[in-house]
C-alpha cells in the first residue's frame, strides 16, 4: 500500500486555513498516512482522502460548531477541547500536479476531515473538513516497506 508522510504545515500565504492550528499542528508532525479515495470538489476534481497511522489533535474553540462533527471523536484535557483527526484531505498546491510514487516534499493544501461520513460520499462536501493550511508530502512507501521488514 503506498504510504506518504505529512513532513510539514504552514500557514497559507493567500489567507486561508486555520492559522490558530498550525503551531499544534506542527507539534504532531511528522505523521503518515495511506490515500484510500479520491473525490472530485465543487472547484476540481483531484481531492484526495488520506487516513492518517496516528490521529492529530484539532484544538478547537468555543465558538467552533461541534454540530458539524461525530461525537465520538471529541475529547477535552487540561488545555480544553479538541478533535482526534483520523484522516486529511489533501490536493496539490498547483493544479495539474497529482501525488505520485517517488514525490519528495510536494507542496499540498491539507484539511482535517472533521466528519467522517465523508468517506462514503461521491463529492467532496467542504462543510466535511476545516482547511488547515499548506504542507508538503513525501511518498515513504518504499522506506517503510524495507524497514518493516522482520
Amino acid at each position: 500500500m503506498i504510504t506518504f508522510r505529512l513532513d510539514s504545515i504552514d500557514w497559507d500565504q493567500s489567507g486561508g486555513g486555520v492559522p490558530g492550528a498550525i503551531a499544534d499542528a506542527q507539534s504532531q508532525l511528522p505523521v503518515d498516512a495511506s490515500p484510500r479515495l479520491t473525490l472530485p470538489g465543487p472547484d476540481r476534481p483531484d481531492y484526495v482522502l488520506c487516513v492518517l497511522e496516528q490521529p492529530i489533535r484539532y484544538r478547537i474553540g468555543a465558538d467552533f460548531d461541534l454540530s458539524r462533527t461525530q461525537p465520538e471523536f471529541r475529547r477535552t484535557d487540561p488545555h480544553g477541547a479538541f478533535l482526534l483527526i483520523h484522516a486529511v484531505v489533501v490536493c496539490a498546491l498547483f493544479r495539474g500536479e497529482q501525488l505520485h510514487a517517488g514525490m519528495r516534499s510536494l507542496p499540498v493544501r491539507v484539511a482535517y476531515v472533521i466528519d467522517n461520513t465523508v468517506g462514503s460520499d461521491t463529492q467532496l462536501d467542504f462543510g466535511k473538513c476545516d482547511y488547515i493550511g499548506q504542507g508538503f508530502l513525501t511518498d515513504v512507501t518504499g522506506a517503510r516497506s524495507s524497514t518493516d521488514r522482520t
